[in-house]
């Protein structure tokens, strides 16, 4: 069953922070003088907290990202004839480029590492990315446009219909069969891997994964820990719910395989 984009949108007001949030404190609050209101409010108080804080972002990013970063010798050895880059998302209306589209940070970043990926091994850069809404560029043009004019790299070939990453990897199939590619390095934020591999073997996508961006830091790097890893802040908020989105994708994507 395939959703439309409002539909998603709601879905996602009532499962991911901080809409979820909110909507257990107006609950709460609506219904203060029972007990049940009482404890929703506290509910969300903490789980406001908890998720604003380095220490939850820790530990749900480690439950997530399982998925590790080749060693330098596995790049080497990994026999992969390109790179395939899945794009995230589109900034608009930028007054700096006249009120045209450009990629999104992510977008950016994953570029940024294929682009390092292929200084590294000299293999092609495969793009994949359309427009999600249908009412911007896509991503895999905008990333063409800026892997050649930013780096001198064209890229092998653009996948520019896909609007979210099964159809990433659906599509993209095709465009690696017609290439003649048997193997690839499969790049996204480590935290997007896990959903990423998924739809790569269902499309039947023989993929190395190549993450890159941990959000959780192994034991080994980790610095001493501090008193501050328990306080709220704003952008730790914004990682829990990329993890917790990525967490709803994942269950949805494995209920669609099946």
């Amino acid at each position: 069953m395939e959703l439309d984009v409002a539909t998603r949108a709601i879905l996602k007001l009532f499962v991911l922070p901080p809409g979820s949030l909110i909507l257990l404190l107006l609950v709460g609050w609506l219904l203060i003088r029972r007990p049940i209101g009482r404890l929703l409010i506290l509910l969300g108080i903490v789980g406001l907290y908890g998720l604003s804080t380095p220490v939850a972002v820790d530990w749900l990013a480690e439950h997530l990202e399982t998925i590790p970063a080749p060693s330098a010798e596995e790049l080497r050895n990994s026999r992969a004839d390109a790179i395939l880059v899945l794009l995230a998302g589109v900034r608009r209306s930028n007054a700096e480029y006249g009120g045209a589209d450009a990629l999104d940070a992510r977008s950016l970043e994953r570029i940024d590492y294929a682009l390092a990926l292929h200084r590294q091994t000299g293999l092609p850069i495969v793009l994949s990315g359309g427009s999600v809404q249908g009412d911007t560029s896509s991503l895999a043009e905008l990333g063409a446009d800026w892997l050649q004019g930013r780096a001198g790299v064209t890229a092998l070939a653009v996948e520019d219909t896909s609007r979210d990453t099964w159809e990433n990897a659906e599509f993209s199939a095709d465009i690696l069969e017609k290439q003649g590619l048997g193997r690839v390095l499969l790049v996204t934020h480590a935290f997007h891997m896990p959903r990423a591999m998924l739809s790569a073997r269902a499309a039947g996508i023989n993929a190395i994964p190549a993450p890159f961006a941990f959000l959780h830091v192994p034991p080994a790097l980790r610095q001493p820990g501090e008193f501050g890893d328990w306080l709220p802040h704003p952008g730790r908020l914004g990682r829990s719910y990329l993890i917790l989105h990525e967490m709803a994708g994942l269950v949805w994507y494995r209920l669609k395989d099946r």
